[in-house]
């Protein structure tokens, strides 16, 4: 038998693994810089001389027979995981594909390379991409390799080399090794694109994320510098500097609607994605008004870190995730939830153009994110939105920390009156002609007048901009419900007359049986042996679901009532005894009790109650409807002009996801159930906020637990 091998022309291996293998020259260079990474070196120039490039390392260079066995043999590569440098630093060998030589190709038409490798002869190598030779070269005498490149495919001009340097900037990411360029419009060594950040120079918060695939938890740390020190008076139990949180991965992902997996599954995948770490730094330059209204502490700062995320696999990044593109998806999730941090129920979330940082994982530790086959990015598979949605949660942390400092620092806006001295500019507008007459502090005083008003109408803008967002995604839920509710309310007007006619069919087939002398039979322990054939217990569960039914068509049919939404003084324990005769009667499992002196009246209509109460009890029987029996307490006092409730189950409590931080459960689509919507509880929330209320503590140990209040008439 004969074995064969392909063979295959140098020009054409040239252009499909050069030419056509790497997107721009930018990528190409960076294909030879790791190269000289690889082979330890400590140091590369980059030499742009008229139309010639050479490029120059101080690492351990090739001799004769690495270039027969390794540099001509395609897709051969001897690089393994890691080596160590002169220093003694550690690096992970960034190549493994053998074919990044070709990125030559990509360059120039004519190459040239000298190398020399320790106690052996120099040896020069050079090929015109049609045939190529080897000779040995006694005149290399320094260990490394030179590759000089001439016929250069572009020319290198200021602007290009200027997006060289900042490419090599963000795409290296380690200190073993320098890099310098030389150019008629550039002289001097790549600068680190992430120095270590200064709070109040570069950005104003810092999120630092770390995953434990062991324990599959992420640990959290944010600082800020962000806020006044007089924002404590609001923030009193909160630290203002510092946060550190840890979540459980498993319990904070299991139920997303966005993979279909068991709990099994994703605590595999959890544990399989390996270790990483990630480090952000949040910015924004709010107006003066905001700063003074926030007590933030930076109007701007002097040198912000510039937006976008960069994933780096050891000291490189990975292409098409190097800052351009929004893959951690901040504008969808911004998009969908555009709440104002202000916004007492609305869930805030980052903006793209609001983040910087990076995020390293490992060659080997994290093997499950996989590069595509062209290496221009990774394999977004299940492991990959795994480890997006892990990082995401880090975020989802700092944003419910900043929400929360200035939800509190807002309550203070809404008791300031503010009195200015008389504005020149009312002046000016009842006597356009003063404007010639005014002193030069009144001149100074109606431009600063204008310029806060320029102020004041863009920050209106982009808030009016901001609430149109958050009205249409509220509006587009409220549809949504409206309409199921509407088209239920239809099936129970259209079954109105029938209502007797169901709860009654089931007494007249038991008639009629009986009747024709077939009901004795049928009711004998021989023909009620088997389920499926037990008549009478198939028509008891047949009353028993007729019930629920017509029982159905009554609520609905009584809760759509335009009566509802009309505030009046009325009994809050009569009110509440209602829903509580309703609830029981549907589940005969679950008792409530009410706490309510008959003397309380209040204005208000009976839809805030009935909302608020329905989704409290609904979402205490969906956490716990594999018990047999649920107690439920409802507690109400009035203080004042405000009503105060406490609401409790003794069910399971919270999932462990929450035990942490219960509050978590009030923001919109926050659920643990497979296929919930995450909306019951942001409805109670937005209920309350709607009824001049608060929601003061939630507990979910030992069964769940919610105490709030009810401050106005609606």
């Amino acid at each position: 038998m004969e074995y064969l091998q392909y063979v295959i022309e140098d020009n054409t291996i040239a252009y499909l693994l050069g030419v056509n293998n790497f997107t721009n020259d930018e990528a190409a260079i960076l294909e030879l810089v790791k190269n000289s990474y690889d082979a330890r070196a400590l140091h590369v120039d980059i030499m742009f001389s008229g139309d010639r490039l050479v490029i120059s390392d101080n690492g351990q260079g090739m001799d004769e027979n690495d270039i027969r066995r390794a540099w001509m043999h395609v897709g051969k590569s001897d690089k393994d995981y890691e080596i160590f440098d002169a220093n003694n630093h550690q690096r992970i060998l960034a190549g493994s594909k053998g074919v990044g030589r070709f990125a030559l190709a990509r360059l120039g038409s004519h190459v040239i390379i000298c190398a020399k490798k320790e106690s052996c002869d120099g040896v020069t190598w050079e090929t015109d991409w049609n045939s190529s030779s080897m000779q040995k070269n006694s005149t290399k005498i320094s260990v490394g390799t030179v590759i000089t490149i001439t016929g250069l495919r572009e020319k290198w001009g200021k602007k290009k080399i200027e997006n060289l340097v900042s490419f090599l900037s963000k795409t290296y990411n380690d200190k073993a090794m320098t890099i310098s360029i030389k150019h008629p419009d550039f002289s001097g060594d790549i600068p680190l694109y992430f120095p270590e950040p200064i709070l109040g120079v570069n950005c104003l918060s810092s999120i630092t994320i770390s995953y434990d695939s062991e324990r599959k938890t992420l640990h959290t740390v944010i600082d800020s510098d962000e806020f006044l020190d007089s924002a404590k008076d609001y923030c009193p139990n909160i630290n203002l500097k510092r946060k550190e949180t840890e979540v459980d991965i498993v319990a904070e992902l299991n139920g997303s609607s966005d993979y279909d997996l068991t709990e099994k599954q994703l605590d595999e995948i959890a544990s399989r994605l390996g270790d990483f770490s990630g480090k952000f730094f949040f910015y924004i330059k709010p107006s003066s008004v905001d700063c003074e209204k926030f007590l933030y502490k930076y109007h701007g700062l002097p040198s912000p870190m510039p937006e976008g995320v960069i994933l780096y696999r050891n000291a490189f990044s990975i292409s098409a995730y190097e800052g351009k593109k929004d893959w951690l998806g901040f504008g969808k999730r911004s998009r969908k939830s555009p709440a104002a941090a202000s916004h007492p129920t609305g869930a805030w979330r980052v903006r793209e153009n609001q983040i910087s940082g990076k995020v390293e994982i490992d060659k080997r530790r994290n093997d499950m994110l996989q590069d595509l086959s062209n290496r221009q990015g990774l394999d977004e598979n299940i492991y990959y939105q795994v480890f997006v949605d892990i990082i995401l949660l880090g975020f989802k942390e700092f944003e419910r920390y900043r929400q929360d400092i200035v939800r509190r620092i807002n309550v203070k806006n809404e008791s300031v009156v503010v009195t200015n001295k008389t504005p020149v500019s009312d002046k000016v507008l009842r006597n356009p002609k003063s404007v010639f007459t005014l002193t030069e502090q009144e001149t100074k005083q109606l431009a600063d007048e204008i310029k806060n008003y320029r102020q004041e109408s863009q920050d209106a803008r982009q808030e009016r901009e901001t609430a149109e967002k958050r009205y249409k995604y509220d509006i587009r839920i409220l549809n949504v419900l409206a309409t199921i509710g509407l088209k239920a309310s239809s099936i129970a007007h259209e079954m109105r007359n029938d209502r007797n006619s169901i709860s009654a069919n089931t007494d007249y087939i038991i008639l009629a049986l009986q009747e024709y002398g077939m009901w004795d039979e049928l009711s004998s322990p021989e023909k009620t042996k088997k389920a499926y054939k037990n008549i009478p217990a198939l028509l008891e569960k047949g009353r028993e679901k007729s019930v629920k039914i017509v029982s159905f068509m009554n609520t609905m049919l009584s809760e759509i009532e335009k009566r509802q939404f009309q505030p009046e003084m009325q009994s809050v324990a009569v009110l509440l005894n209602h829903l509580k005769e309703n609830w029981e009667k549907d589940y005969a499992w679950i008792a409530i009790d009410i706490k309510c002196s008959e003397k309380i009246e209040y204005f208000i209509s009976e839809d805030v109650l009935q909302v608020i109460f329905d989704n409290l009890i609904l979402n205490s029987i969906q956490q716990n409807e594999k018990k047999s029996h649920l107690y439920i307490a409802i507690c109400v006092v009035l203080e004042g002009e405000v009503l105060r409730f406490s609401y409790s189950d003794d069910g399971i409590g919270l999932d462990r996801k929450y035990q942490n931080d219960p509050m978590k459960i009030l923001e919109v689509h926050e659920t643990t159930r497979k296929n919930g919507h995450g909306l019951g509880m942001w409805i109670v929330n937005n209920t309350v906020n709607m009824s001049g209320g608060i929601i003061s503590e939630i507990r979910g140990n030992g069964g769940f637990s919610i105490t709030f209040s009810i401050g106005g008439s609606l």
